[in-house]
C-alpha cells in the first residue's frame, strides 16, 4: 500500500470521528433546546392557572323560557371554501445556503491561496476562513467566509462576529457583523440575550440592521426585524419568526401586511448547516438587498447558539465588575450623525 493511500485512509478516518463527535454534539443541543422549551412551557402553564384562580366566576343567569317552533326541513350547506387554502404559494426564487462541517472541500485547496485573495478584493484579511457556499436558482452564487481570529477571542467583551459573502471569483458581496453595544444594550432591557446584526452591501451605500426582538410567551420562539428604503425610496418592512413547533431551524419571514414573503428552511440534525431560502414574491425575488440579506442571516443561524452564550457571559461579566465597554473602530464609526457628514 503506498504512502498517498495510507495518508487517505487516515483522512477518512479522521473525518468520520469528527463527524461522530459533531453529529453527537447536535443531538445533546437538540436535548437540551427540548428542555428549554419544557420548563418555558411549565412556567407559562403555572401562570395561567394562578391568573385563573384569581378570575371570579360570575353567577349563572336564569335560562330563558324555551318557546316551540314549528320543525324546519334540514337543509344541507355546502361548507364555504377557504380561498387562502386553496392558493398554493409559488417560489419565484430559489437559494440554498450550505455550510460546511468540515474543511475538506476544494475550494479551500491550493497553494498561497488566501494571499491570491487578499490581493483581489481587500476585505479578504488574513483571518477569513471559507465556512460555505450558496446557490441562486441552481447556480453558483458565492462563497462564505468568517473572520476566525475575531471569533475565536477568549475574552467575551472583545469577541465579535463577521462572516462575508464573497462571489464565486472571489470579489466581495456583502457583510454582516454583530453589533456588540447595540446588543449588550437590548439584551440588558429585555433581560435575554439579542443580537443586532448590520449588513454591509457592495452594491449601496447604505446599512442595513437585523435585530432580535423580545417574544413573549418566550416559549413561541425567537422573532428578528429589519427595514430598509428600496430602491424606489419605498419603505420595507420584515418580520423574521421562528416556526418553534418544528424540528430544525425553521423561519418564515413576513412583510408589514403580515404576508409570507419568504421561508428559511433549515434541515434537522445537519451538522454544518444546511437552508434552503424561498421568496414568494415576485417583486422581492428581484430585490437584490432582500435576498442578500437573508443568505447573510442565514449565515448567523449555526452561531446563533454560541452568540446567545457569548452575550449572556458579557453581561454577566459587566455586573460583576468595573469592565468598559470598548468598540471597534469599525462599529464606532456606525455611531456618528450621517447628516452632519453629509454637510
Amino acid at each position: 500500500m503506498s504512502f498517498e493511500e495510507n495518508k487517505q485512509i487516515e483522512e477518512e478516518k479522521q473525518e468520520k470521528a469528527e463527524y461522530m463527535s459533531e453529529l453527537q454534539k447536535e443531538i445533546e443541543e437538540q436535548k437540551e433546546k427540548i428542555e428549554e422549551q419544557q420548563e418555558e412551557i411549565e412556567e407559562q402553564q403555572e401562570k395561567i392557572t394562578e391568573q385563573e384562580k384569581e378570575i371570579v366566576k360570575p353567577e349563572p343567569e336564569p335560562e330563558p323560557e324555551v318557546v316551540k317552533e314549528a320543525p324546519v326541513t334540514p337543509v344541507t350547506a355546502v361548507p364555504p371554501v377557504d380561498e387562502k387554502k386553496k392558493e398554493k404559494r409559488i417560489s419565484y426564487l430559489n437559494i440554498e445556503v450550505d455550510l460546511w462541517r468540515t474543511k475538506m472541500h476544494k475550494e479551500e485547496w491550493g497553494i498561497r491561496l488566501d494571499a491570491q485573495r487578499a490581493q483581489k478584493d481587500r476585505q479578504w484579511t488574513r483571518d477569513m476562513d471559507t465556512i460555505g457556499d450558496v446557490k441562486v436558482g441552481g447556480e453558483d452564487y458565492g462563497l462564505l467566509a468568517i473572520r476566525e481570529n475575531l471569533w475565536k477571542q477568549e475574552d467575551h467583551l472583545e469577541r465579535r462576529f463577521v462572516m462575508k459573502l464573497f462571489s464565486p471569483s472571489g470579489y466581495w458581496r456583502g457583510s454582516i457583523e454583530r453589533l456588540q453595544g447595540e446588543s449588550f444594550a437590548i439584551s440588558h432591557a429585555t433581560g435575554e440575550p439579542c443580537p443586532a446584526y448590520v449588513c454591509i452591501f457592495k452594491h449601496t451605500r447604505n446599512l442595513y440592521r437585523i435585530r432580535k426582538l423580545a417574544h413573549f410567551p418566550r416559549f413561541q420562539g425567537q422573532v428578528f426585524g429589519f427595514s430598509y428604503l428600496d430602491e424606489h425610496d419605498i419603505f420595507q418592512s420584515f418580520v423574521i419568526d421562528d416556526k418553534r413547533i418544528r424540528f430544525g431551524s425553521d423561519w418564515v419571514v413576513k412583510n408589514i401586511h403580515n404576508k409570507v414573503v419568504a421561508r428559511i428552511n433549515g434541515q434537522f440534525m445537519n451538522i454544518g448547516g444546511k437552508y434552503k431560502i424561498d421568496v414568494f414574491e415576485e417583486k422581492l425575488a428581484k430585490d437584490k438587498t432582500f435576498y442578500n440579506m437573508l443568505i447573510l442571516f442565514s449565515s448567523t443561524l449555526r452561531f446563533f447558539k454560541e452568540v446567545k452564550k457569548n452575550i449572556k457571559k458579557a453581561l454577566k461579566e459587566l455586573r460583576i465588575s468595573d469592565s468598559e465597554v470598548k468598540l471597534d473602530d469599525s462599529e464606532s464609526n456606525l455611531y456618528l450623525n450621517p447628516r452632519k457628514l453629509s454637510i
